[in-house]
């Protein structure tokens, strides 16, 4: 319904005017209950707030730039941020963050990906291990980000850093380390794989530049390890999150999640790894541990306690260490392989706009909005 009507809110603001698709017009809500903690001023500073409806990107921009518009959250282009950082003599001021959005490489365990790949080594984790310390993330994130930000060693860093214990960081990039752990790995199943290299098919969506530009970076990569045989078969995002995803379709694969602050949104992706909650009851796409899996030992069934456990408790202290076991139970098993997360810039005009914090989370940047004040009158 809120497409086509608005209701009375108890925020800091009440719409005053809204013309569809163009603007939406807020006024000061006198009866607003914050008051300003130094001041005891009551909130919100501003008398009015007009959000503009502006949806391509080079328009928004331009609006930026003439000040016709005064805070943006602009989509994560890193061509968009780097011609927002030059107006920064100007009196703009531009931050980037990583953002909720995290992208992650992923194994597939279940019998589907030997469709995609006949010769899936996914099974085994000194192979895993082997491809975790092939993946250069520093590279990636110089190449596709422009090093905006720093690779993902946890997801759980998209979710709450401080409870992080960055349990992937014992997997650097490593060529000498990854050819040892591939030639361990080799002589475990008893083959030559100098004279025939086990074979690496990675797929993802073929739409999102982004991914198709960590896909051809992969080639390079792999090619470093000998005992590698590498392979890009991308798709069309219809059918790699259509029947690819839920058949299990692929050997090696990359997609994103999207984190939300807090204990609830950590156990809520806990549970896209649960053995006991394969699809197409569950979400684990990955099928570790699942009854169709190549993988099923100690470690999923503990996997599965943890997430059981998690489920049944609200104690913040009984919580954490629960996150962290299961955060060091998927790292340790390299069931995945946090890379980045997507960038979340925000920019302002620093000499007009006062109180601005910028917010990556859902919460969106106009969290603290009753604080933001005008510095120019």
């Amino acid at each position: 319904d809120w497409n086509e009507t608005m209701w009375v809110s108890a925020g800091p603001f009440s719409v005053d005017e809204w013309q569809k698709g163009e603007f939406i017009t807020l006024v000061r809500n006198d009866n607003f209950w914050k008051t300003d903690s130094d001041t005891g001023q009551q909130l919100p500073f501003l008398d009015r707030v007009v959000f503009r409806f502006i949806p391509e990107t080079e328009s928004l921009i331009n609006a930026f730039k003439a000040r016709e518009i005064d805070v943006i959250n602009p989509p994560p282009s890193v061509d968009t941020i780097e011609e927002l950082q030059t107006l920064e003599s100007e009196g703009a001021t531009v931050e980037v963050l990583s953002g909720p959005i995290w992208e992650h490489l992923n194994f597939q365990f279940g019998p589907e990906r030997l469709t995609r790949n006949d010769d899936s080594n996914n099974e085994y984790l000194k192979f895993r291990k082997a491809v975790a310390h092939t993946i250069d993330k520093e590279l990636i994130v110089d190449e596709i980000l422009k090093g905006q930000v720093e690779p993902l060693d946890s997801f759980v860093e998209a979710f709450s850093p401080s409870l992080s214990n960055l349990s992937w960081a014992q997997y650097d990039y490593n060529v000498a380390g990854a050819t040892a752990l591939l030639a361990e790995h080799c002589t475990d199943i008893g083959r030559d794989c100098a004279a025939d290299p086990i074979k690496v098919v990675f797929s993802t969506t073929s739409n999102n530049d982004a991914r198709v530009q960590l896909s051809n970076l992969f080639i390079d990569m792999f090619s470093q390890v000998p005992g590698f045989a590498y392979e890009n078969e991308l798709e069309d995002s219809s059918i790699f999150f259509g029947e690819t995803l839920d058949n299990g379709a692929w050997d090696l694969g990359e997609w994103a999640w999207v984190g939300s602050p807090g204990l609830t949104g950590l156990v809520s992706i806990m549970d896209v790894f649960d053995p006991e909650a394969g699809p197409p009851e569950g979400q684990n796409y990955y099928r570790w541990g699942t009854e169709d899996s190549a993988v099923i030992d100690a470690d999923t069934a503990r996997f599965a306690e943890v997430r059981d456990a998690m489920n049944a408790t609200v104690d913040n202290e009984e919580l954490t260490a629960l996150i962290q076991e299961a955060e060091a139970l998927l790292a340790d098993n390299v069931v995945i392989i946090p890379l980045y997360a997507r960038l979340d810039p925000g920019a302002i005009w620093g000499d007009e706009i006062g109180g601005y914090k910028h917010n990556p989370t859902q919460a969106g940047d106009t969290w603290n909005i009753e604080e933001w004040y005008r510095l120019d009158l």
